[in-house]
């Protein structure tokens, strides 16, 4: 673990493609030869990194939002999501990173796909998977441009659940009643809680990315 968090910090702050391994190892005061036992490759560290943080952050709705149905939950947690990217810039820096890989994109969708699953959303898993796919990449992709669009963030939020349960074959109107009903739990009261879960739960140190 000492290893993970002295990598994300580096990733963090100076980006994955700027961080050679060697890196990584001269501040941990190793060998390259004994952090690449641990890790063959640096994107094996940074997809331990990944599923560890997208872990901890489906902590909170397991937690505190069992009475909701899986489509409230999948809706703040997306507010959430995107309301900690916005509001930390070294976090967002290093999530724009994954989502310039094919293969970490695929990574996040996994995560999130057992989530879903988990906790009931209906409909096939490949359908399930299809949605996803394109709603967070999608979004995702207009989140990091969100400044040159104009865009805010509760509008994106709102697009990306919207686009996933219209390919699930969910009505507009319908939607938008479940979107309406998580208003209350968008307060700040609510997202300190999530983000004091994160720092509960996270095995990486995340008190100088993730501020309240």
């Amino acid at each position: 673990m000492e290893i993970v968090n002295t990598a994300f910090r580096l990733f963090a702050e100076n980006g994955y493609n700027d961080v050679q391994m060697k890196d990584i190892a001269d501040a941990c005061d190793i060998s390259k030869s004994l952090l690449q036992h641990y890790f063959p490759k640096k994107i094996v560290l940074l997809s331990t990194m990944l599923n560890e943080l997208m872990v901890s952050t489906f902590i909170y709705g397991n937690e505190k939002m069992t009475t909701l149905s899986p489509e409230q939950r999948t809706m703040i947690q997306m507010s959430f999501l995107l309301r900690m990217l916005d509001e930390n810039p070294t976090i967002e820096h290093f999530i724009r990173d994954v989502f310039e890989s094919p293969e970490l994109t695929t990574e996040i969708v996994l995560v999130i796909l057992d989530w879903l699953e988990a906790i009931g959303v209906s409909g096939e898993t490949a359908v399930i998977r299809y949605a996803l796919n394109f709603a967070v990449s999608g979004g995702m992709a207009v989140f990091f441009k969100r400044k040159l669009l104009r865009a805010s963030v509760e509008g994106i939020s709102q697009n990306i659940d919207q686009a996933f349960y219209l390919l699930l074959g969910e009505d507009t109107q319908q939607i938008n009643q479940i979107y309406l009903s998580t208003a209350k739990y968008n307060t700040d009261h609510y997202y300190h809680e999530f983000i004091a879960c994160i720092h509960q739960h996270s095995a990486i140190e995340l008190r100088n990315e993730i501020k309240f």
